[in-house]
């Protein structure tokens, strides 16, 4: 039982872990049953809280501090988890993170100690792991997290975007990691000389991976307008911010992209990226590159660049 129980346990983590990623890269017309399955997965975890829970306090008393790594896993997946179902039940900013951005924070987190705690106790895989009962017992517990999902949307799930994201009647000024609002740009994108461009405007979605989403209208120039016509052999336009964050977009991809220097008809505060940001339809915040210092054509496919930005 408690080879089964952990096997149960570690598939349905995989799961819940690979759709959690999944879902932070798929654009907002494309999310939503990643992001259902996501939930379906967390929620079928708790099917095996019990029994689990069983195991580690005989673990825990037998092995002493060295149950430390297992124990601090199952800290960090049940905050993880508490904070998801928290999120989908409406929470927002707790501190200085959103209750989404504190579930993915710690599920981060539990990834090299799971690591860590499978290399000291490495699965040893029997003839008799994968037997019926087995099969059985994995369906069970999918079919329990897909009841779950159902009730758990019809009683207490609050509204939500197909990514997860709540609804805000603004956006949030957020920017990437560890980026903070320069104190000043210096960039040839001025509003001045993207004035004097064809203007164009585009009312879409900012749907950010910390877990909100805001519907507004942002004007300025398309890139299809600032670029004219590309240079033979471009692959890619690259976007790079004042702080060195950069995103790169397949050549054949911009269409509907603009360099935006107002929200909402009000220029673009600082915070916001002014003098110019760039808007993405249906790509999710990452993309938005604030503080545009540079779109240029370039030869590098789009697809040669991490899945997201690490800088």
């Amino acid at each position: 039982m408690t080879r089964r129980t952990n096997l149960a346990l570690g598939v349905v983590l995989g799961v819940a872990t690979a759709t959690g990623i999944l879902a932070l890269l798929v654009g907002e017309g494309r999310a939503a049953v990643v992001v259902w399955a996501h939930g379906a997965a967390g929620l079928a975890v708790l099917a095996l809280v019990r029994p689990k829970s069983r195991i580690a306090v005989r673990g825990a008393a037998r092995r002493g501090s060295a149950a430390a790594p297992g124990l601090l896993l199952g800290g960090l997946v049940a905050a993880s988890m508490g904070l998801g179902v928290a999120h989908a039940r409406g929470a927002g900013t707790l501190g200085p993170l959103t209750a989404l951005g504190w579930h993915i924070g710690l599920a981060l987190a539990a990834i090299p100690v799971a690591a860590a705690h499978v290399w000291r106790r490495p699965p040893r895989p029997r003839s008799g792991d994968l037997t019926r009962a087995t099969f059985l017992r994995a369906a069970g517990v999918a079919a329990a997290g897909v009841a779950a999902k159902v009730v758990f949307e019809q009683l207490a799930g609050a509204p939500r975007a197909a990514t997860g994201s709540l609804p805000r009647p603004a956006p949030v000024p957020t920017a990437w990691l560890d980026d903070t609002t320069p104190s000043h740009v210096r960039t040839p994108f001025t509003a001045e000389r993207l004035a004097a461009l064809p203007q164009t405007a585009v009312e879409c979605t900012l749907d950010c991976t910390s877990g909100w989403y805001s519907r507004s209208r942002w004007s300025g120039v398309a890139l299809t307008e600032l670029l004219g016509r590309l240079p033979a052999g471009t692959r890619s336009i690259e976007v790079r911010s004042a702080t060195g964050y950069s995103r790169r977009f397949g050549a054949s991809d911009i269409d509907g992209v603009v360099l935006a220097t107002h929200l909402d008809g009000v220029p673009l505060p600082p915070e916001h990226g002014a003098p110019a940001r760039l808007v993405a339809p249906g790509r999710r915040g990452y993309w938005w590159v604030k503080w545009v210092t540079a779109v240029e054509p370039s030869s590098v496919p789009a697809w040669l660049q991490s899945p997201f930005p690490l800088t």
